[in-house]
């Protein structure tokens, strides 16, 4: 007569299943994250390094009036 209650565990065993293979594609799916977020991370690095050899050197007005060249 407690056929409720049976049914009840077959689905729970179920469901119980279907978390287990969420929660698995969820931590999958974090570990991708984490890993596009640290290559990203690496190339934004390369990029600034590169963007700073590839500055010229920069002197400002005070530079230039103090070292006797003539301005203007």
């Amino acid at each position: 007569m407690n056929k409720g209650g049976v049914g009840l565990g077959g689905r729970a065993a179920v469901g119980g299943g279907s978390t287990a293979a969420a929660s698995q594609k969820q931590k999958a799916f974090l570990q991708r994250v984490d890993t596009d977020t640290g290559n990203l991370v690496d190339n934004f690095g390369f990029l600034v390094n590169v963007a700073r050899v590839n500055d010229p050197p920069v002197r400002n007005s005070q530079e230039i009036l103090h070292d006797g060249d003539v301005c203007c």
